[in-house]
């Protein structure tokens, strides 16, 4: 079967199935009129009044769940050792922090939560971006592109994105845009030559394969297509896990057949779902099986007010002939011109309905929140309508609403692991794909990092042990007399980095510390890439609240490692616990953007008679990290055999 022939049935298959998503009952269609508080055209009641629970408790679990930065670690595995993998990991915060194409990272992400509740599931892209101005590359990294639910076509037969046999995702690019990447597109001059030939086929407008709801709810008109000037095409491109074809539907055009370019093997598309079904890849909307209740609450509240409107200016029963009809008005000092007392009688109503509204509603709203998953203050047998809950039932609440955060939490995580995994693989591949491109200098803030490569000596320096025999030989030379300045200057010359990095300069550290030693520049070279990593995700941390949760389990650290019974257990197993360390971590996370300024270093005190070096009166071992550095020469003649006795 031909390409074009192949990916066309894949495109129609698709689309057919997308339409059928979106005009079904309870179909995408229903599900954004929902969240925007639209009720239906034949709507039987005189009010309009909408109670928009389900946008308010999407927003909510929104904000709960993804409130904050992502933190997250590669763990080695084989080739991997873990300082790569710290290094690797500091790269990816990088360019989580510069992902800004279409919005932040965190940004995206919520547009990727909030899309998977109202339709099944989201899918992003996950592409190496180049951008250039003229020959001057200012970005170039890795980048997420979520993608409109419309325009996503998935393997109908897969359970997920990770078993599918291929996925198209539509755009509705600018010709324009098309001509710049020529390279890119070989049948990118044939598409052209066709849209021209045919005036009618100029343009590709997007209302054609749907309507916008959202647009058609605020009365305003899809333009996508109508600019003459900037033409607009419709292009799809198909990803496999061997190879790319980028096709047109319309026109039966393949504009680029490739080999998959990525070494990772996987197609470019990460999925989030909440709620599997055994038969259809997109899963569960978690809106489309409360829209029943939805309406429920809504037909209530609308119903209440109607009859409350009723009894508030209720209807009259009028004699013919017996009165002025036009004199029967609603109003202050109103006269009615009637020819007898019992011309017009107004109608009495039971206002049963009235008495029953607040069990109801409240009944409808608690099994709407338990359905979502979000707090009820149905289940105890307070007064609904009273803000006060008990002890019990805020327990069991917030347990409720915990269980279902930490399931969605789940999924989340296992999404992004899925994009670090192919962020691990491009930055192998192509971060030093440029042989003229040796290093990259990244600066390194915060503490976590900072301190772990500052304590692994990432900007040491140490002397060559053929140096120092070097020295030692020139010491024995000359007798014995060399002056401290002079040794000094022989270790100066033959000291080496810790960690030595090669460049057209000469050999320099892996880190260079800032003037106030509160951040760093750290030296990435391709060597730091090999090997092969696991991200594991903590997105609790992404959660409202995750900030206070950190600072109060550093707070009862800190508390426990006070206890003078568990200072004495460490000092018999050779430990002390580093305090500093510790508040400096505690004062960050509370917002301090420099916790260093509130410590400074002191003199070593003065030893006693017969006080073993490093060793306080009362005996116990003073760690050399709490007495500012010696600035004294380092005794290189005790390392060295002394010089021979002449006989």
């Amino acid at each position: 079967m031909d390409t074009i022939l192949e990916v066309k049935e894949h495109y129609n298959d698709w689309t057919e199935d997308m339409e059928k998503r979106l005009m079904r009952k309870n179909g995408y269609n229903d599900i954004t009129d929902a969240y925007w508080g639209k009720l239906p055209t034949d709507w039987p009641y005189i009010a309009r009044v909408v109670d928009p629970r389900i946008r308010t408790s999407l927003n909510e679990k929104n904000g709960r769940l993804l409130n904050s930065k992502l933190r997250g670690r590669l763990v080695p595995r084989e080739g991997g050792d873990v300082l790569k993998a710290r290094i690797n990991n500091s790269v990816l915060d990088f360019q989580w922090d510069n992902a800004n194409f279409g919005g932040t990272m965190l940004s995206k992400w919520s547009d990727m939560d909030m899309d998977t509740r109202l339709y099944a599931s989201k899918f992003a892209r996950v592409l190496w971006k180049t951008q250039k101005e003229g020959k001057k590359v200012v970005f170039e990294g890795n980048e997420f592109e979520p993608k409109d639910i419309r325009d996503c076509g998935i393997d109908p037969t897969s359970h997920n994105i990770r078993d599918a046999k291929w996925f198209q995702s539509r755009e509705w690019a600018k010709v324009e845009d098309l001509e710049e990447d020529k390279k890119l597109y070989p049948g990118l001059s044939k598409l052209i030559k066709a849209i021209r030939t045919d005036e009618n086929t100029a343009n590709d407008r997007r209302d054609t394969a749907y309507t916008s709801r959202l647009l058609s709810n605020k009365g305003l008109t899809d333009r996508m297509g109508d600019d003459k000037t900037f033409p607009i095409v419709e292009i799809v491109h198909e990803y496999r896990v061997d190879k790319w074809i980028t096709f047109s539907p319309k026109h039966d055009i393949i504009l680029r057949e490739i080999d998959n370019p990525n070494k990772h093997g996987k197609i470019p598309i990460v999925q989030l779902k909440y709620y599997p079904l055994n038969d259809d890849p997109l899963g569960e909307s978690e809106v489309e099986p409360v829209l029943p209740l939805w309406r429920a609450i809504q037909a209530t509240l609308c119903g209440y007010l109607d009859n409350m409107n009723t009894h508030i200016r209720p209807p009259v029963k009028i004699i013919s002939g017996a009165c002025r009809i036009e004199t029967i008005i609603y109003g202050p000092e109103a006269q009615w011109i009637v020819d007898r007392q019992d011309a017009v009688e107004e109608m009495r109503g039971s206002g049963e309905a009235l008495r029953y509204f607040q069990t109801t509603y409240s009944s409808l709203v608690s099994a709407f929140n338990t359905a979502m998953g979000d707090l009820s203050q149905g289940v105890s047998q307070i007064d609904p309508f009273n803000p006060d809950k008990t002890a019990t039932e805020v327990k069991q609440t917030a347990k409720q609403q915990n269980i279902r955060d930490q399931s969605n939490q789940n999924r989340i995580a296992e999404c992004i692991e899925d994009m670090m995994s192919m962020w691990v693989s491009n930055n192998k591949q192509f971060l030093f794909s440029d042989p003229n491109k040796k290093e990259i200098v990244m600066k390194i803030l915060g503490t976590e990092s900072f301190e772990y490569f500052k304590r692994m000596g990432m900007d040491e320096m140490e002397v060559d042990p053929e140096a120092m025999d070097l020295i030692a030989e020139n010491i024995d030379l000359s007798g014995g007399n060399v002056s401290d300045d002079d040794i000094a200057k022989m270790m100066e010359a033959g000291s080496m980095p810790k960690y030595p990095v090669v460049t057209e300069e000469g050999i320099k550290p892996k880190m260079k510390m800032s003037e106030l030693e509160d951040s760093a520049d750290v030296t990435v070279t391709a060597d730091d890439m090999e090997g092969i990593y696991d991200y594991v995700s903590d997105v609790k941390s992404m959660a409202a609240g995750a900030n206070e949760e950190m600072r109060e389990g550093q707070q009862r650290a800190f508390e426990m490692l006070m206890n003078p019974q568990v200072a004495q257990m460490l000092q018999l197993e050779g430990y002390r616990p580093k305090i500093k360390e510790l508040l400096v971590s505690i004062l960050e996370n509370n917002g301090s953007k420099d916790s260093e300024r509130y410590f400074e270093a002191v003199e070593a005190p003065m030893q006693q008679s017969g006080q073993q070096p490093g060793q306080q009166s009362g005996g116990a071992p003073v760690s050399s990290g709490n007495v500012a550095p010696s600035t004294n020469v380092p005794n290189v003649r005790s390392n060295m055999q002394a010089p021979p006795t002449q006989r």
